[in-house]
C-alpha cells in the first residue's frame, strides 16, 4: 500500500503563496498521474485541501474517482472549526492514521 500524507495546504517553507501554487500543482499531477496512492492522508493544514472553498477540490475529487482513498483528520477539522466545511474524502482518526502508515509499503510525505 502506497500513501500519501500531507500535513500542509503548502510545499515547502518561504513564500507562501508559492507554496500554495507548488501543492496545487502537485496535486493537479497527482490526479492526473497513471500511478495513483491508495490514500491520501490529510493532516494539520491539509485538511483545508479537501475543504469547501478550496481552489484543489476538483483534483481531490479526480483522485478519489480513481479509488484513492482520501481521508481528513477529524481531530485537525474540529481544531480549525471546519468539520461542517468538509466537501471530499472521509474524516478519520489518529488509529486509522497510525494503522495506514504502519501498513504502508511505502509513504510520501507532502508539506
Amino acid at each position: 500500500m502506497k500513501v500519501v500524507f500531507v500535513n500542509s495546504e503548502r510545499i515547502g517553507e518561504g513564500d507562501d503563496e508559492l507554496g500554495a501554487r507548488l501543492m496545487g500543482s502537485f496535486l493537479y499531477s497527482l490526479a492526473r498521474t497513471d500511478r495513483k496512492p491508495d490514500v491520501l492522508v490529510l493532516m494539520n493544514g491539509g485538511v483545508r485541501l479537501a475543504c469547501k472553498d478550496s481552489k484543489v477540490l476538483d483534483d481531490i475529487r479526480l483522485v478519489l474517482a480513481d479509488g484513492v482513498k482520501v481521508y481528513s483528520c477529524g481531530t485537525c477539522l474540529d481544531f480549525f472549526g471546519l468539520k461542517d466545511d468538509l466537501a471530499v474524502g472521509e474524516v478519520g482518526n489518529m488509529n486509522d492514521t497510525v494503522a495506514m502508515l504502519m501498513d504502508a509499503e511505502d509513504v510520501v510525505s507532502i508539506g
